[in-house]
């Protein structure tokens, strides 16, 4: 009697045990890559590093995505985000709303959920998301952010930022136009105005909000905000680019989704399924290099 009540016992344990581990497989199922070109790799949470060789690959809670010289790869997220990431970049994948970027060049494209609150974490600032789109670096050409739409809200993980702001001339061209047929009095009037309105205003701030077409540049604690130039619009549609049709209709799926927000957040269309189109579950997805040589 104690045997049977013994078996019985290990047999639900074994059950729930199962079960448990399903339902956590489910909950950090973060997203899917969707576009991979050049040598990209993901690396777990107990270090095992896999190759990214075609797209479908699921991502997870803790992994991180990395792109070696040449490679770049195209992530959808289902709460609603679409990351590109260049070459010699990488992210992890925090919890559902949260990533980090942790080098390289970032594109991030964000759809509206209103009331839930979005973050991606740097090594020098902490963005506050709703629905924006933006460009991260960090690398050799400096650490920075550009906002092509939206908002970010942008916080220091340390002491305040020291904020240097130029005001920028939207006026100039009403004022040009007026005095067009005075040429070099304009243009003393123009360098006038040109010195009034570029004067730098400094401010110390834990957090400010980044508006739309604007570009900062951190340097330590010390942030510099400049009008957004054709070189950086040129680097959105280089990525946007590369994103192609996929973006297209990530956008589609995103003015749908404002427009009926009771729709699901994400693209999975069932979330129990196990990594990638496998048809053995036992296949491992990539070729797993071993991480201990």
């Amino acid at each position: 009697m104690n045997h049977y009540l013994i078996r019985n016992a290990l047999v639900l344990a074994s059950m729930f045990v199962f079960l448990q581990a399903g339902v956590a497989g489910a909950e950090e199922f973060r997203g899917k890559v969707v576009k991979v070109k050049g040598d990209v790799h993901v690396i777990d949470a107990q270090g095992n590093r896999t190759r990214v060789d075609d797209s479908k690959f699921l991502v997870r809670e803790l992994d991180t995505i990395v792109t070696d010289k040449g490679g770049n790869v195209i992530v959808q997220f289902n709460d609603g985000a679409m990351t590109v990431l260049d070459e010699k970049s990488s992210l992890q994948v925090e919890k559902t709303n949260w990533l980090s970027h942790l080098g390289g060049k970032i594109y991030f494209t964000f759809r509206k959920i209103f009331g839930q609150p979005r973050q991606v974490k740097t090594a020098f600032a902490t963005l506050g998301v709703r629905g924006t789109t933006f460009i991260v670096y960090n690398n050799e050409d400096g650490k920075g952010v550009a906002l092509a739409e939206g908002q970010l809200e942008v916080e220091s993980p340390g002491p305040d930022f020291e904020i240097h702001r130029k005001q920028e001339m939207d006026e100039f061209e009403a004022f040009k136009q007026q005095a067009r047929e005075q040429q070099q009095a304009l243009k003393k009037e123009f360098d006038d105005y040109r010195n009034r309105m570029q004067h730098e205003f400094v401010e110390y701030k834990k957090n400010f909000t980044l508006e739309a077409d604007h570009v900062i540049r951190f340097d330590g604690t010390r942030v510099d905000e400049t009008a957004m130039d054709d070189n950086t619009r040129a680097e959105f549609a280089a990525f946007e680019q590369e994103a192609g049709d996929l973006l297209t209709e990530f956008r589609k799926k995103a003015s749908e989704h404002r427009e009926n927000p009771e729709q699901p957040q994400g693209e999975q269309e069932n979330p129990e399924q196990p990594q990638g189109e496998q048809e053995n579950p036992e296949q491992p997805q990539g070729e797993q290099e071993n991480t201990d040589h």
